[in-house]
C-alpha cells in the first residue's frame, strides 16, 4: 500500500544521505529539494525515487558529490558552463542563471552545458527564468544511454532527449512546456514498474522492435519510441544538434565512473528577453491573452476544462503541500539507500 510523506520529511531525508555520501550541506539540499519538488508538481518520475540512483552514481564515480560547476567560455551572449561531474541540478542553475545574467545585457544569452550529469527536471529550470521574467528555453542531447528508436528504426540510437519552455504571463504563474522527445520518459517506466503497471500503448517496443505494453521488455532490451512519430523524432534530433553538436559534449572524454552515461551529453539554456522586440509588459499581456483564449474553449467530454502548460503543475503543487504518496517499492529503495549510508532506522521519516 503506498504510504504518504510530508514534502519536508523527504527533503530532510534526502539532505542528509547526499550529506552521507559526501555532498556539503548546501549542495545536498538543492538537490533533495530538487527532486521533491518534482514529485510536488506531479512528476514522480524525476522526484525522489531518483535518491538511491543517485547515491549509486556517487559510488561508482560517475558523480562527484562536493564539486561545483564553473563557467569556462564566457564570450558576450555566449557561454559555456562545465558541471565537472558533480550532480546535474547545480549545473542547470547556474547555465540558467548565467543565460539571464547575459540576457538582461545583450537581450539574449546561450550557454552550454558539458560534463553534466542528470538535471532532473527541466522545467524546474525554465520556471528558474520564467519566475525572473524572461522566456526560457532548453534543449538536452547526447544521451550514452541510447534508449530510443529513430521514426522508422528498429534499434535505438538516441536518449530522451527533452526540450522545455517557460515564458511569463501578466498576472499569474508562467507557462511551462517541459517534455521528452521520446512518447515516455525514461522515469516514467520507472514509476510504472514500481506500481507494478503496464505502459500506455505506442511507448515501448521490445528487444525485436514490436510493440508492447510490458514494462520488463524495456528493461530486456527493449526501447523507447518517439512521441508522435517522425515529429518526436525530428525534436529528439534537434535536441542531439543543439545539446551536443552545438556545445562540444560530444569532444569531452574524461567522463569517471564506470559507466559514462553522461559523457558526452550537454544541454543547450537560453534566456530571451521578452522586452528585446516589444515593451515587455505587452508581451506578457498578450500571452496572459493567449492562455485565457486557450482555457476558454469548450472542454471535451470526460474532461472539466482545458489547461495551459504549466497548469497541471500548479494544480499538482496545491494539492499535494501537504504530502504525496509513494509506491512501496520506491519507499522501500529509498529505506535500504539510507540503510547502506549510515542512517538508522529512527532517522527515517514516518508517514503523514
Amino acid at each position: 500500500m503506498p504510504r504518504r510523506f510530508r514534502p519536508d520529511a523527504l527533503t530532510a531525508l534526502g539532505t542528509r544521505i547526499f550529506e552521507a555520501v559526501g555532498a556539503p550541506s548546501d549542495i545536498a539540499g538543492i538537490v533533495a529539494r530538487s527532486l521533491v519538488d518534482a514529485n510536488l508538481t506531479g512528476h514522480d518520475s524525476h522526484g525522489v525515487l531518483r535518491i538511491p540512483h543517485y547515491v549509486e552514481r556517487v559510488r561508482d564515480g560517475r558523480v562527484r558529490p562536493a564539486v561545483r560547476p564553473k563557467v569556462i567560455e564566457d564570450r558576450h551572449a555566449i557561454g559555456v558552463v562545465s558541471g565537472e561531474w558533480g550532480f546535474g541540478q547545480l549545473a542547470g542553475r547556474l547555465a540558467m542563471d548565467d543565460a539571464v545574467r547575459r540576457a538582461q545585457e545583450f537581450g539574449v544569452g546561450a550557454v552550454g552545458v558539458v560534463r553534466c550529469n542528470h538535471f532532473g527536471r527541466m522545467g524546474e529550470y525554465v520556471e528558474r527564468a520564467a519566475d525572473g521574467g524572461y522566456v526560457g528555453l532548453v534543449w538536452v542531447g547526447g544521451l550514452g544511454q541510447r534508449a530510443a528508436v529513430p521514426h522508422g528504426g528498429r534499434r535505438p540510437t538516441l536518449g530522451t532527449n527533452p526540450i522545455a519552455v517557460g515564458f511569463p504571463v501578466d498576472g499569474e504563474h508562467p507557462v511551462v512546456v517541459d517534455f521528452a522527445t521520446t512518447a515516455v520518459a525514461a522515469g516514467k517506466i520507472m514509476v510504472a514498474r514500481a506500481r507494478h503497471v503496464p505502459l500506455p500503448p505506442g511507448c515501448i517496443v521490445d528487444r525485436d522492435g514490436r510493440p508492447t505494453t510490458d514494462v520488463e521488455d524495456f528493461y530486456a532490451g527493449g526501447a523507447l519510441l518517439p512521441a508522435a512519430g517522425h515529429k518526436g523524432f525530428g525534436l529528439s534530433v534537434a535536441a542531439e544538434l543543439l545539446g551536443q553538436a552545438l556545445t562540444g559534449a560530444d569532444a569531452i572524454q574524461d567522463a569517471p565512473g564506470r559507466e559514462a552515461v553522461h559523457g558526452h551529453s550537454g544541454a543547450l539554456f537560453m534566456a530571451l528577453d521578452p522586452g528585446g522586440m516589444r515593451p515587455a509588459a505587452d508581451a506578457k499581456a498578450q500571452a496572459r491573452r493567449i492562455v485565457d483564449r486557450i482555457r476558454g474553449i469548450p472542454p471535451a467530454d470526460g474532461v472539466d476544462r482545458v489547461r495551459t502548460p504549466g497548469d497541471p503543475e500548479v494544480e499538482s503543487r496545491r494539492a499535494r503541500a501537504g504530502g504525496f504518496e509513494l509506491p512501496d517499492a520506491t519507499w522501500s529503495a529509498i529505506v535500504e539507500c539510507a540503510r547502506s549510508v549510515g542512517l538508522r532506522d529512527d532517522d527515517l521519516p514516518q508517514p503523514a
